[in-house]
C-alpha cells in the first residue's frame, strides 16, 4: 500500500492510497486462467467431462426421488358428506333437485419392510391396485392436502406390479 496525493479539479490536494497486487502465489488475484481449469490426477479434464460430473453432482444434491416397494394390505372409500349451505344448514341442490354431495375419498394402506402407509389416492389409482399384491411405486415427497391438513406425503407417479 502506498499513500500519495492527487489534486482534484478545484486545486485541492487530497490523499490517495494506492493498493499493489500481492507477489504471493497463493493469492487471489495472482491466479491464472489455466488455474481455473478443472483437473483429474495429472490430466486435463473435458469440458463435456466436467458438464457431465456437474449434472451427476446436482443430481444428488437437489434429488427427491421415492421408491418403495409395498403390498396393498387395506383399501377403503369414505363417502362424501352432503354439502349443506353453512348459515342456514340447508341442504345444496343441483338444478334437478337432487342433494349435492363432496366426492368420495379413496384410501389405500401400504405395507413394506419396516412399516405401514396409509395415505388418500385418485379412484383411478384405487381400482386399479389390487389388494393382496405387491406394487414398486415412484414418485416424489411433497405437501398434500388430507382432509384440510397440509402433509409431507410420497406424491406417486407411477406404479407396476411386482411378480
Amino acid at each position: 500500500m502506498k499513500t500519495t496525493t492527487t489534486k482534484l479539479p478545484d486545486g485541492r490536494e487530497v490523499p490517495l492510497i494506492v493498493h499493489e497486487p500481492i507477489e504471493n502465489p497463493e493469492a487471489a488475484n495472482n491466479v491464472d486462467l489455466k488455474d481455473m481449469s478443472p483437473t483429474v490426477g495429472d490430466s486435463q479434464m473435458s469440458q463435456a467431462e466436467f458438464l457431465r460430473l456437474m449434472r451427476l453432482h446436482n443430481e444428488k444434491v437437489n434429488a427427491n426421488t421415492v421408491t418403495l416397494s409395498a403390498e396393498v394390505s387395506a383399501k377403503e372409500v369414505f363417502e362424501g358428506k352432503a354439502r349443506t349451505e353453512k348459515a342456514t344448514n340447508a341442504p345444496i341442490l343441483d338444478a334437478d333437485g337432487n342433494q349435492l354431495y363432496y366426492p368420495n375419498r379413496f384410501r389405500i394402506t401400504l405395507t413394506f419392510k419396516g412399516g405401514l402407509l396409509t395415505q388418500t389416492v385418485s379412484e383411478k389409482m384405487f381400482n386399479d391396485l389390487q389388494l393382496g399384491s405387491t406394487y414398486m411405486f415412484k414418485g416424489h415427497l411433497g405437501f398434500i392436502k388430507d382432509f384440510g391438513q397440509d402433509i409431507l406425503s410420497p406424491i406417486w407417479q407411477s406404479y407396476e406390479f411386482v411378480i
